[in-house]
């Protein structure tokens, strides 16, 4: 076999499939002893190698006879499963064929790959994913179903490999819901996708083109989640094909647009600035080391351009050759701190990354002034970094928390560290149960009393993927990295500020968790001074609460509960109450009514009560007297409520809606409804007016 130049090749031998069709590989052997060059010579390897494949689910097809791997029983059960689903037949028509294999297979996958912690995203890992289940949900449509089945399918999976994947049975319920979930918003937008696609199509047709424009096609995907693949699975099944540089030229618009102002600010003012400095200038970091260091300044620049010096009352920005201040990245935020020459003092307000080896330190000068080659003393405000040490310690404390109680499929989605709490965002498709938040807090706080120690390695990035180091998918690393560890249950890639030891932590509390977006969730926690700081707070109001409720602290709940409960008994008598007294209003309503051209109009005011209320009111109004028209208002403070409700009978003669209107129209409101019943509102104090005026506007 030989595979190109600068490629190893040898003989080889297996079992081939040819031109005739007759025959399938299901198993290959490349003696590997050669290397050929580009200009054709063979040389002998040193050290010779055999390459070899074998397709299992090829070898099942030939132990079971079948011709396909979709005719084994890896897959039959999954395609018989859907035709129960869809109401079809396999093997009847090469078209929905092609539906039951992708959606067999690409189900299998997805399951897995679920397993596997992946979620459905916008890019990476996740993306792919997302492609594979949106593939599956638009050739089930093909296939005629219209409600969600991949979980249906997705569960006889795990029926079938539960025995050899047991992880599959022990995380279903998690993915059952990623599935549901991103088949529920699939399907909310693929009915109105295809129907963009399909008045697309059939004008192409009409005008004898073949080309679906880019634009189209990144609407398609922007609009409605149609994953570039399905747009040209659709095409091709039209005899179609699309604009693929048109979508590329519009996705990267969108991605420009999506940069905006922030890439023209930032950028622009890094390319300024890096105008400005010396050619090879550059930051040796040394604040992993130390919190001060002395050091030279570079150049300085005020208003993004070159400055020969700032001056006592200015502000701008200085750089220097060495600096122990940790610049914003990786969601820390940056170290404050003083920069101090002789008589001169400046004060540094942020640190920001000009290029991957040089910083500014942004400073208001209060005294004296900074100019190029002047010596200067930096000094990081410590007990600030001490605090966003702290907090960013204890977000891979939290990681391993969250991954130890939900499960592994927990990975994080970003993060935000500074000196008065941490931010920890992470995939995960429903609340925290209150028992999960304290079990979660419980495992970090284990971790922290235990007082260890926390290690900092540097490694290439493939040795440290390779011993177990969590990395970010999306984040981008240099070839060394730095690996944070703590003992044997949490390593991660990081570049962050960190405490030498957890004990340093103090304690940490979870004083929030909610959705941040679909599939990802968001926690916030407070630590060291802070989680006293919000203990003492919680317990503050506990106590306050005890002296009002003149009980102990214990008991507050019990106590609280008990108010509750005697609450609601008294707001359902009084309920009662106000009920019996507006029957009484209603009934004296009806001996009043005036007929007009065959309508018995009843109207009322009613106070202090809710739109539901007036609504309940013209029902019972409607249950008493047939063909009736029956209006109801009140008011809370300024603001008038009246709302009509009109007898079916004589909705031929009298609309609710049009009543409303004519009575928003004349006292300066607004409303409107339908025939049945409508609604509308006027000033406070025009409302009982408004009613009597009735008869009139009619």
């Amino acid at each position: 076999m030989d595979q190109g130049a600068d490629m190893a090749c040898g003989p080889d031998c297996g079992i081939g499939k040819c031109d005739c069709d007759r025959f399938l590989e299901i198993w290959n052997l490349v003696f590997m002893q050669y290397e050929r060059t580009k200009d054709g010579q063979m040389t002998k390897l040193p050290n010779p190698s055999i390459d070899t494949g074998m397709g299992l689910e090829r070898i099942c097809s030939v132990m079971q006879g079948k011709v396909s791997n979709y005719d084994t029983d890896l897959f039959i059960p999954l395609i018989r499963k859907l035709e129960d689903i869809s109401g079809g037949v396999y093997g009847e028509n090469p078209q929905s064929d092609i539906a039951f294999r992708v959606i067999a297979d690409h189900v299998r996958g997805a399951t897995f790959v679920i397993n596997d912690g992946v979620l459905p995203s916008k890019d990476g890992r996740g993306y792919v994913l997302r492609r594979i289940m949106r593939r599956a949900i638009r050739f089930g449509k093909k296939l005629g179903i219209e409600k969600e089945f991949l979980g249906e399918l997705s569960r006889l999976l795990v029926d079938m490999m539960e025995d050899v994947y047991p992880d599959v049975r022990n995380n279903y319920a998690y993915i059952l819901k990623v599935l549901q979930g991103e088949e529920e918003r699939f399907l909310e937008t693929l009915t109105n996708g295809m129907r963009l696609y399909e008045e697309v199509r059939d004008g192409l047709r009409a005008r004898g083109q073949r080309v679906i424009p880019g634009d189209v096609v990144y609407r398609l995907y922007d609009t409605f989640g149609f994953p570039v693949d399905i747009t040209e699975d659709m095409a091709a099944e039209d005899s179609l094909v699309i604009d693929a540089e048109g979508f590329a030229k519009a996705l990267e618009e969108q991605k420009e647009r999506s940069r905006g102002d922030w890439k023209a600010k930032k950028e622009g003012w890094s390319r300024e600035l890096t105008d400005a400095i010396p050619e090879g200038a550059r930051n040796i970091f040394t604040g992993y080391e130390a919190l001060e260091s002395e050091a030279t300044v570079v150049s300085a620049a005020r208003d993004g351009a070159a400055a020969e010096e700032l001056a006592a009352g200015e502000e701008g920005d200085l750089f220097f050759d060495v600096t122990p201040f940790y610049g914003e990245a990786g969601g820390q935020v940056c170290d404050e701190g003083l920069v101090e020459s002789g008589d001169s003092r400046a004060v540094v307000t942020a640190v920001n990354r000009v290029r991957d080896d040089l910083w500014s330190h942004h400073v208001r000068v209060e005294k004296g002034s900074f100019r190029e080659g002047q010596k200067a003393r930096l000094v990081v405000d410590r007990e600030r970094r001490k605090s966003i040490a702290r907090n960013h310690s204890a977000t891979h404390l939290l990681q391993y928390g969250l991954r130890k109680i939900l499960g592994d499929h927990v990975k994080q989605s970003g993060s935000l560290v500074d000196p008065d709490h941490l931010r920890f965002d992470f995939s995960h498709f429903q609340a925290l149960t209150p028992e999960e938040i304290i079990a979660v807090e419980d495992t970090a706080n284990e971790k922290i009393l235990a007082a260890i120690d926390v290690n900092t390695e540097l490694k290439t990035k493939e040795e440290a993927i390779r011993e177990g180091a969590t990395a970010l998918f999306e984040e981008k690393y240099g070839e060394a990295v730095r690996v944070v560890k703590m003992a044997d249950f949490s390593a991660e890639l990081c570049g962050g500020t960190h405490v030498q030891n957890t004990g340093e932590i103090g304690s940490l509390a979870i004083i929030s968790e909610g959705s941040l977006a679909y599939g990802v969730r968001r926690i916030e926690a407070v630590t060291g001074k802070a989680a006293i700081r919000y203990r003492r707070k919680l317990e503050g109001m506990v106590k306050a609460l005890a002296k009002e409720l003149n009980t102990e602290m214990e008991k507050v709940p019990e106590r609280v509960e008990a108010l509750i409960a005697d609450l609601s008994m008294r707001e359902k008598e009084l309920q009662r109450v106000r009920e019996g007294g507006v029957r009484q209003q209603v009934e004296a309503a009806i001996g009043r009514a005036r007929e007009k051209d065959g309508a018995q109009i009843i109207f009322l005011y009613v106070d202090g009560a809710k739109a539901d209320d007036l609504r309940k009111v013209t029902d019972l109004i409607r249950s008493k007297v047939k063909s009736c028209i029956a209006v109801a208002g009140t008011r809370d403070e300024s603001k008038g409520l009246i709302v009509v409700s009109v007898a079916k009978e004589l909705q031929d003669r009298f609309s609710a809606g049009k009543i409303v209107k004519g009575i928003c129209e004349r006292f300066g409101g607004k409303g409107g409804g339908n025939p049945n019943m409508a609604q509308g509102g006027v000033p406070g104090e025009k409302v009982e007016e408004a009613l009597r005026s009735l008869e009139e506007i009619l």
